[in-house]
């Protein structure tokens, strides 16, 4: 077996963000006491990483920002702690990862210590109905009333959401866009494309175009 296709058991205690799991089973006071709990997940090694509702590759909601635990989700990858400097306030802790000098995703921090959001914009990456980067606005369905104009560090970009992926947003650049709000439709159709995937958690999700 390749070791794409190998599983790896992640104890509980790493995977600090998974609380105990909700079960209609007995307690263990009531079935006596047992091993410790893992959880199996597959690691990342190589090809398409893909974003859905559920998550990034091997990443998902019950995660916690951990340098360890994203260390052993991408094994051949170089995962470090960095920081995210920008003019609107302090720099923010982030953890980057990097395989085959490509980068692969960036992870965000939430206030609470979780994970706020994990962006990819390089790479194999692959969205929820399998789009890719640089895909064209026009080729990929959307609608004006399912994207807002971006801001922050999305200035100048047209943010797009799916109402059956509330959770990933797609992230467009308009070549010499530099308007406020939101460029119209056949400007998107003309120049529209895609340069990021942006994945958050269900609470930090944007739904429709809000």
């Amino acid at each position: 077996m390749s070791f794409r296709h190998s599983y790896l058991a992640l104890p509980i205690a790493l995977l600090a963000a998974c609380g105990p799991a909700k079960t209609d089973r007995p307690s263990r006071t009531e079935e006596g006491a047992k091993g410790p709990v893992t959880v199996a997940i597959a690691p990342y090694a190589g090809g398409p990483l893909k974003v859905s509702n559920a998550g990034v590759g091997p990443i998902n909601g019950a995660m916690a920002f951990d340098l360890a635990t994203l260390k052993v989700l991408f094994p051949k990858a170089k995962v470090e702690q960095a920081f995210l400097h920008s003019s609107d306030g302090p720099a923010r802790p982030i953890i980057t990862i990097e395989q085959d000098n490509t980068p692969l995703a960036e992870i965000g921090k939430s206030d609470d210590g979780e994970i706020a959001y994990v962006r990819v914009e390089a790479g194999d990456a692959r969205g929820p109905k399998d789009e890719q980067l640089l895909a064209k606005w026009g080729d990929l369905g959307f609608t004006l009333d399912q994207c807002r104009a971006g801001a922050g560090r999305e200035i100048n970009m047209t943010i797009c959401v799916r109402p059956d992926a509330p959770q990933v947003s797609y992230v467009f650049g308009v070549p010499g866009w530099t308007k406020a709000g939101l460029p119209s439709e056949g400007v998107l159709k003309a120049k529209g494309q895609l340069n990021a995937l942006i994945w958050r958690p269900v609470e930090g999700a944007v739904v429709g175009a809000a």
